[in-house]
């Protein structure tokens, strides 16, 4: 339950944090290179522990 709740706030997060980054920019916001990317980070964030903890 604990990684559905770091993916579901790294995606939300990530929609927020591209719309803004998008109009600083001033440049088109793309949804779905937003939830890609920031689906990507929440995953690197779910196992990155695990792994420095077995090092």
């Amino acid at each position: 339950m604990k990684r559905i709740v770091v993916l579901f706030w790294s995606v939300l997060l990530g929609i927020v944090a591209g719309f803004i980054g998008a109009k600083l920019d001033q440049s088109n916001f793309n949804l779905q290179m937003s939830l890609i990317a920031f689906f990507v980070f929440g995953l690197l964030l779910n196992f990155v522990p695990g792994i420095v903890k077995n090092s």
